[in-house]
């Protein structure tokens, strides 16, 4: 299946020259739960060398300095990550003062050509959502993106120490741009983050490439959406299934229509996508994630959802979204993720 894949895909690569490369496919390629787990393995030893995941943990300074004194947070620790690829990531944890429900959220807030959360621009409301969800009781691992750290192993090595120190009862996730990517890849590769929520992080049938050339599809800081063996194992489509597949588990896709960087109307325009896919933007969001939710009954248990937010102005994690995360991680109950019903459609 994935000799066959990597054949068929390398030859849309070549063929679709005029934008729109395809690294990956707009259907999905996984079969059954065990395909899940088998390629599951097969990306954590392409990334890692090792068929598991990393299992240090990092090095934690508990009662270091507030950066946000007027929010609801008891105190911060700062984790340090010093990991194989020889990068070093530091992130701070936000502990819930009162109220505080006992669970974590994991917020990666993608390039932000800094590490100080003070210094975000402030149209991506970074700040806004952090605030909101210390204020409804959840924790925050803040964490750093590339330029500060890694995409993944932070996040996984803060997992480690939780689960060794027993601190919280879940780990859920969210993030916009790269960190939208890293929602979705982490939650596709480590089970343990229960509810995913990536916002304007990826789509599938496309690649941005590295050419450094935007006329070409080139973007000199997101070479993660072109890692050509990586996606030949698994394709975007296979890890939203993959990333709400297992008990409790739920994945849920926010993307911007009038996002002025990536994955909205504009760019899948810009990017020739109606020559290649559906004639119009709303026509392929809708087809590619009814494609996922086909495959969830050879899959149960998963849980995939998704909109496109209108309210949304430029790239960002809009009001209209900060509620809809804030809605789904408050409908945990028991049973199935996301306390057996879904609250949010796109159409």
């Amino acid at each position: 299946m994935i000799v066959i894949r990597s054949l068929i895909l390398g030859m849309l690569l070549v063929s679709n020259a005029s934008h729109a490369w395809s690294i990956d496919g707009i259907l999905p390629t996984i079969a059954s739960p065990a395909d899940i787990l088998t390629r599951r393995t097969i990306l954590i030893n392409q990334l890692w060398g090792t068929s598991i995941l990393p299992t240090t943990s990092p090095t934690v300074t508990t009662g270091v300095s507030n950066p946000f004194p007027s929010y609801n947070v008891a105190r911060v620790d700062q984790y340090v990550a010093s990991m194989s690829n020889g990068q070093s990531n530091t992130s701070n944890l936000y502990i819930a003062s009162s109220p505080n429900n006992g669970r974590l959220v994991i917020i990666n807030p993608g390039h932000q050509n800094t590490c100080d959360w003070t210094a975000f621009a402030s149209g991506y409301r970074i700040q806004p959502v952090l605030q909101a969800l210390l204020g409804a009781g959840y924790s925050v691992f803040a964490m750093n993106m590339p330029g500060c750290g890694s995409f993944l192993e932070p996040a996984v090595r803060a997992m480690n120490y939780w689960d060794a120190n027993h601190m919280f009862s879940r780990y859920d996730m969210t993030g916009l741009s790269g960190g939208g990517w890293t929602t979705t890849i982490l939650a596709g590769l480590d089970p343990r983050i229960k509810i995913s929520i990536p916002v304007a992080g990826s789509w599938p049938g496309f690649n941005m490439g590295q050419t450094g050339v935007e006329s070409e599809g080139g973007c000199l800081n997101c070479s993660e959406q072109s890692w050509f063996n990586f996606y030949m194992v698994a394709g975007y489509i296979d890890f939203y299934i993959m990333g709400s597949y297992g008990p409790n588990r739920r994945q849920f896709q926010i993307l911007n229509y009038s996002d002025d960087c990536c994955f909205g109307n504009s760019e899948y325009i810009s990017e020739n996508g109606p020559s290649f896919y559906d004639p119009n933007y709303l026509a392929f969001i809708r087809n590619y994630q009814a494609e996922v939710k086909r495959l969830e009954p050879k899959v149960m248990p998963a849980n995939y959802d998704g909109m496109i937010d209108f309210i949304a102005d430029q790239h960002q994690i809009s009001t209209n979204a900060q509620q809809v995360i804030l809605s789904i991680l408050a409908s945990v109950g028991s049973g199935t993720a996301g306390g057996g019903r879904r609250l949010m459609h796109m159409w």
